[in-house]
């Protein structure tokens, strides 16, 4: 891979996270009890663990099961692969001098954003598929824009 095209992914693949994100928002508020602003107002600053752990919980306990268990455990990594793509993916190979070793390293962090945009892209879809279906179905809730 290129760096240009390193660029490129990284980009989409930080944006499908933050897509995941809001999506959660809107989905958690949508079918929790009570009026869909005061829901979101409640988590739109929530922190991703917390929001998860929200709504693992009232998926639970209405039933809804339409977030398989192992995406729930895919989620919760999505922090650690924010993080790394936030923090520290060009730290990985940008301070290393030799031009061999650099490229090594970097080819050994893009292989991994591969891997990972693959995951993420694939999980984003899925959180946009029911976060429209959830609107669907819950109408009357209305959609923060």
């Amino acid at each position: 891979m290129d760096y240009d095209t390193f660029k490129l992914i990284h980009s989409e693949l930080i944006m499908s996270v933050q897509y995941i994100e809001q999506d959660l928002k809107l989905i958690y508020s949508i079918l929790k009890n009570g009026a869909f602003y005061d829901n979101y107002s409640g988590v739109e600053n929530f922190p991703l663990g917390k929001l998860l752990k929200s709504l693992h919980e009232m998926d639970q306990e209405l039933g809804y099961s339409k977030i398989k268990e192992k995406d729930y455990d895919l989620l919760n990594q999505i922090r650690e692969i924010r993080n790394y793509w936030c923090h520290q993916c060009y730290i990985d190979f940008h301070y290393i001098e030799d031009p061999q070793e650099h490229d090594k390293a970097f080819q050994k962090v893009a292989g991994r954003l591969h891997e990972d945009e693959l995951r993420v892209y694939e999980l984003q879809q899925k959180i946009e598929k029911l976060r429209k279906n959830v609107e669907k179905k819950h109408r009357h809730k209305k959609r923060i824009q």
